[in-house]
Formats: C-alpha cells, sequence, structure tokens
C-alpha cells in the first residue's frame, strides 16, 4: 500500500501502511557539528539526508518567508554569515548562524523561514535535507512577510 500523507496547520503526519508515525515536531532545533581532526584535515561527522543542495545567500533580506510541507531543512552556513528568521508561536525569531560557529539548524516542516545577510559577501549554505513526503514546487516559491509581522521584520532586519 502506498504511503498516504496528511498535512494540516498544526500537524504533519505520514502514515504509512494503515499504522501512523508519531507527528513531526514543529520546533527549530540547532544541533553543533560534531568535527574530528585527521592528519591535516578536519572532517565533519555526516548528516543522514535524502538530498544536499548548496545555496548562496547575497546581502540583504526581503520581505519573504519559505514554508516546506513536507521536508526538513538542516542548514549549515560554510561561509559568511546569516540571521536565519522563523515564525513560531507567532513570533519571528532570529538565529544567527556564523562560518565560525558551525552548527547545523534543523527547520521541521510548516515552519516558515527566511534568511537576512548583513555581510559584505554572500554566505554560502549546505542544505542537508529529509524529505516527508514527495517535493512540491509550490513548497519553493516565496511568501510575503504577513502585514502583522513587517513592523518585527524590519527591526530584525537592522538590529
Amino acid at each position: 500500500m502506498a504511503a498516504k500523507t496528511v498535512a494540516n496547520i498544526h500537524d504533519i503526519a505520514v502514515i504509512a501502511m494503515g499504522q501512523s508515525r508519531a507527528p513531526l515536531s514543529r520546533i527549530v532545533e540547532l544541533v553543533p557539528v560534531e568535527r574530528a581532526l585527521h592528519g591535516d584535515a578536519l572532517f565533519s561527522a555526516p548528516r543522514a539526508s535524502d538530498e544536499t543542495l548548496i545555496a548562496e545567500i547575497g546581502r540583504g533580506y526581503a520581505f519573504e518567508l519559505f514554508c516546506h510541507r513536507f521536508q526538513t531543512d538542516q542548514l549549515l552556513v560554510l561561509r559568511g554569515a546569516i540571521d536565519l528568521v522563523v515564525l513560531q508561536n507567532r513570533q519571528l525569531r532570529r538565529i544567527p548562524l556564523r562560518e565560525d560557529e558551525a552548527t547545523w539548524v534543523c527547520i521541521p516542516p510548516g515552519v516558515p523561514h527566511a534568511a537576512i545577510n548583513r555581510g559584505r559577501i554572500p554566505a554560502l549554505l549546505v542544505n542537508a535535507v529529509l524529505r516527508h513526503g514527495p517535493s512540491d514546487p509550490r513548497d519553493y516559491e516565496p511568501h510575503p512577510v504577513p502585514a502583522r509581522f513587517r513592523s518585527q521584520w524590519r527591526r530584525l532586519a537592522v538590529a
């Protein structure tokens, strides 16, 4: 039997073969990068993923959020710095991410998020994507920041 995917505003759960699994967390997690030195090379521990993407975030900010229904983004800044902004508990939250403080940030499905780059250079990130259902092109279309959050967004953008 094929997996059936169910999504609503509060939970995202996958029901496979008639048995349900626990709903995915809606909490953004920060996970320090585990590293090991082998000779002159410093390696990070592998991160489980279904696909790995490289993203470049240019300077500035836009009043746009992304929200994926069936994927967890696992982001790590490789070069530069960004402020990741997530919408949780009806508030925008700023999470600073920098190349010299290697930290994975895990953004579960259904959490709107965006990046602000205040640096002089584009930031380079890796995204170790976990899939929880089929990819949907609409998940990669930016959505405007809701009007009620725009003043808070402006404050975060100039902080």
